[in-house]
């Protein structure tokens, strides 16, 4: 390949960004700052609002695990040679910080056939947020994913699962759907395993989201859970899907 062949490549890849994540901030940017913060919040319904699921209920034995705060350069990689091993997808949503850190990761991720999602830049609690930085945490993980991958997500995770309107109102306008959780693992807390187990095998059903962490700090329990987790889930005819196909099919 010429170097001007890259260089266009390179180019168009860029203008394509611009075009599909800079110009859209400019202009809600421009909408919000031109409109009463009264109007925003009070009048929810000018603008839309990003659809909420913490489950989709289906009659097919469906579900989705998750995994929050990566990638982490020792965890993430021991998952993902789990779900490789059982043939199962799961879905992402990544850090933009550890983004930036561990790119290879999420090359390796959606390779592998997962799905990516974002949970902002720096772990950032949007509900106790302002709109700029809302928006910036959204956008820069939104960058670095691109950066790292050519890859944009659809969904959004914020930490802790918490949000309110002005959350559901800037997503929505940047085209996420917000996804929580039903099953938590509380792996991020060393959990023991044989309770993380317990937990997922006692309350799962159909058309659950399962929530873990791939990345702890210390050790982890979570790919020992996974390990007895996923054949156990197997033989009760649970397919794992991703968020996308979980929340987009019947």
């Amino acid at each position: 390949m010429t170097v001007d062949k890259l260089i266009k490549g390179k180019a168009k890849r860029i203008l394509c960004f611009i075009l599909s994540f800079i110009l859209p901030i400019y202009m809600i940017n421009f909408v919000f700052a031109n409109s009463p913060e009264e109007f925003i919040i009070t009048d929810a319904r000018t603008y839309s609002e990003a659809d909420i699921y913490k489950n989709h209920e289906n009659s097919s034995k469906k579900i989705a695990i998750t995994f929050d705060d990566g990638p982490h350069p020792q965890y993430t990689a021991q998952i993902l040679d789990i779900l490789k091993k059982y043939n199962i997808p799961a879905t992402f949503f990544v850090v933009g910080t550890n983004v930036v850190r561990y790119p290879e990761l999420i090359t390796r991720e959606i390779d592998e056939g997962h799905e990516i999602g974002n949970h902002t830049y720096n772990h950032a609690y949007l509900k106790n947020e302002r709109r700029g930085t809302i928006l910036n945490e959204i956008i820069d993980t939104e960058r670095a994913i691109f950066e790292a991958a050519d890859y944009r997500p659809k969904h959004l995770r914020p930490p802790g699962g918490m949000y309110n309107k002005e959350v559901c109102l800037l997503a929505g306008r940047l085209d996420y759907d917000i996804i929580i959780w039903d099953i938590d693992t509380r792996d991020w807390a060393k959990t023991p395993t044989d309770k993380i187990v317990n937990n997922v095998l006692t309350n799962v059903k159909s058309g659950d989201i399962i929530l873990f962490h791939d990345f702890i700090c210390g050790k982890s329990p979570t790919p020992e859970a996974l390990e007895q987790i996923i054949p156990k889930l197997l033989e009760q005819g649970y397919s794992f899907v991703t968020v996308s196909e979980l929340i987009y099919t019947n």
